[in-house]
């Protein structure tokens, strides 16, 4: 993070002379009261965590937002501090989740863990998102991932109007999610395989950016609908699930396309071309 600080935004002057970009290790530590020595041992993890009144100089010198300050607190601290969460460890749903999702009939909805994977989704959900998949891929021992699709699988990176916006809220939230379960090896796992496979969550994860993107906008463009301008939001669940959705404003036009997803089924030569698209 403090080589993502521009020194003007944080009121120190700006030099033609930096060889890195951001703060230097010294201006950091003036900046957060600390010695010189001592910031540079946290930044060797030499000790291996700092305390909570350390960590929030840190963030208040840096002006980050909330998200990146929650990141850091977690990250800063050792794993055995962490807040107990209550997740869900056996990727399986309800029956009464599963119907939940299933209810949804004018809205895109899926069921998530905190790693992405997906785990129910309805109809218009994988019509709208990946019609090439069988529809039961989310009860399989190899489920699709929400972040791997996005970055792997051609056919789904099509389908966004802003790819550049869309990768970076996908990097930002595993970055978020890092920090909270650094000793999930499955986790782990997953952004190495991102990292080696596509060079754009590489880029994109040593930029460490950190946001928890839960609502918001995006542009779909589909090739059975066309383009659609959705609203999403995530909701969590009392399992540690995620409940993903994405709709329209009513009666509107996109609410008209999403209810269609779920009426009809995508024409089989769509179907073939992505998966063509895929390989």
């Amino acid at each position: 993070m403090r080589e993502l600080t521009a020194p003007e935004r944080v009121g120190l002057p700006t030099s033609t002379r930096r060889r890195v970009p951001g703060l230097r290790r010294e201006e950091l530590a003036a900046l957060a009261g600390l010695s010189p020595t001592y910031y540079t041992r946290l930044e060797q993890s030499q000790p291996s965590h700092a305390s909570m009144s350390v960590l929030l100089s840190i963030s208040r010198a840096l002006g980050l937002n909330n998200d990146e300050e929650a990141y850091l607190l977690k990250v800063g601290r050792a794993p055995d501090q962490a807040v107990p969460q209550r997740l869900s460890t056996d990727n399986r749903i309800s029956p009464a989740t599963k119907m939940l999702v299933e209810s949804h009939r004018n809205v895109a909805a899926a069921i998530l863990n905190y790693r992405c994977d997906i785990l129910a989704w309805n109809t218009i959900f994988h019509n709208l998102i990946a019609p090439h998949l069988n529809f039961d891929a989310p009860a399989q021992d190899d489920r699709p991932n929400m972040i791997e699709l996005n970055f792997l699988d051609p056919a789904v990176q099509a389908l966004y109007g802003d790819w550049g916006k869309e990768s970076l809220y996908n990097v930002s939230y595993f970055r978020c999610i890092a920090g909270d379960h650094r000793n999930d090896t499955h986790l782990a796992s997953t952004i190495d395989r991102l990292i080696e496979a596509s060079p754009d969550f590489a880029a994109l994860w040593d930029g460490q950016h950190v946001e928890n993107c839960t609502e918001g906008t995006k542009t779909l463009n589909h090739p059975h609908v066309g383009t659609v301008e959705l609203m999403y939001q995530s909701a969590d669940l009392r399992d540690g699930n995620i409940m993903k959705i994405y709709h329209a404003i009513p009666e509107s036009d996109t609410e008209q396309a999403l209810i269609s997803l779920g009426a009809a089924d995508i024409p089989q030569d769509e179907v073939a071309a992505r998966r063509r698209l895929v390989g």
